[in-house]
């Protein structure tokens, strides 16, 4: 009976262990020791310029100590230590400036979780994930895997105020494009990735996909949007929707997404995507089943996307096809 016993308590405390520990987490889990681990790896690389000691710095004291969510993002970017160790001997003005913004985050966590409750009582069918926040390697501002939100903080919470003078003219296009502040609705927009359903072939689809996170985010922040993407779309919806028109069901998405380094006013398709959500539930009576619909679009099945598009009467046309 004793040994029954004691099994039986070993038993309960592995259970205990194991949901306790992150792998299932809560749907408003932030975690963002990784912050913390980055800078300390980073002040101990800079006592040295010996390569070998340096990428055992990074090895050892941030990606040994890494969160899943670390793990999880630098193999969906493919960060080895050589990528961090390259970007901060390549780019000390840039560390310097945005160290004090990462930091910054941990003030947020509190408002980001309270979002993310405002978000369950929107959507009441949404599945936990958790919220990471690590430095990443300058390609990434967030991304989703799984039930994960991985957010590259270096990036995310950099603004018109870092000094981008070292980085690519695309990194300079994104910072310049930035609001800062915009931590908790980037959380929820990622947040809404991790509940979506296929991925998009046309243009349509994949601005749609982008565009309601965005939109969501917004219902869920109570906060307006205020990237340049989105200021500069609502002065010029009306050009922007005859060009979208005639675009939106190719696959090239280089007029209107991730195209930073092309154009004038990038990620346009963001807006697009918004605004063809943004009518879409304010046609509908039932504002908690319009959110329903938004979230759980099909957006890998043209009949579906067709179907939503037709139904928000963006274009005031009840039919419009596929091309």
């Amino acid at each position: 009976m004793k040994t029954r016993k004691f099994y039986k308590v070993v038993l309960i405390g592995l259970l205990f262990i194991k949901f306790s520990s992150g792998q299932v987490p809560r749907a408003n889990a932030v975690y963002t020791s990784d912050i913390d681990n980055f800078w300390v790896a980073y002040d101990s690389l800079n006592t040295t310029t010996n390569r070998d000691t340096q990428l055992r710095m990074i090895q050892t004291l941030y990606f040994d100590k890494g969160t899943d969510g670390l793990k999880a993002f630098t193999a969906a970017r493919n960060y080895t230590p050589e990528t961090y160790v390259r970007i901060i001997n390549d780019y000390p003005a840039f560390w310097k400036s945005i160290r004090k913004n990462t930091f910054a985050i941990k003030s947020q966590v509190r408002q980001i979780e309270k979002s993310v409750d405002r978000f369950k009582v929107l959507y009441p069918a949404i599945r936990p994930a958790g919220i990471y926040f690590t430095i990443g390697g300058l390609k990434s501002s967030g991304t989703t895997t799984g039930n994960m939100v991985l957010i590259g903080a270096e990036m995310a919470t950099a603004d018109t105020g870092t000094d981008a003078s070292e980085l690519t003219n695309w990194l300079r296009a994104v910072f310049n494009s930035q609001v800062s502040g915009n931590i908790v609705g980037l959380n929820i927009h990622e947040y809404v990735h991790t509940q979506q359903n296929g991925k998009g072939s046309s243009l349509l689809a994949q601005c749609l996909q982008e565009g309601s996170a965005d939109f969501i985010a917004e219902l869920v922040t109570r906060q307006k949007n205020l990237n340049d993407y989105m200021i500069y779309g609502q002065n010029n919806e009306s050009s922007l929707k005859l060009k979208f028109r005639n675009e939106m069901w190719r696959r090239s998405t280089s007029n209107w997404l991730f195209n930073g380094e092309r154009v004038e006013h990038p990620d346009l398709g963001y807006f697009m995507g918004y605004s063809i959500c943004r009518a879409y539930y304010n046609r509908s009576i039932d504002k908690q089943k319009a959110i329903k619909e938004i979230i759980e679009l099909d957006f890998s099945s043209k009949d579906s996307v067709t179907a939503f598009l037709n139904q928000s009467l963006y274009y005031n046309d009840p039919n419009l096809r596929t091309q």
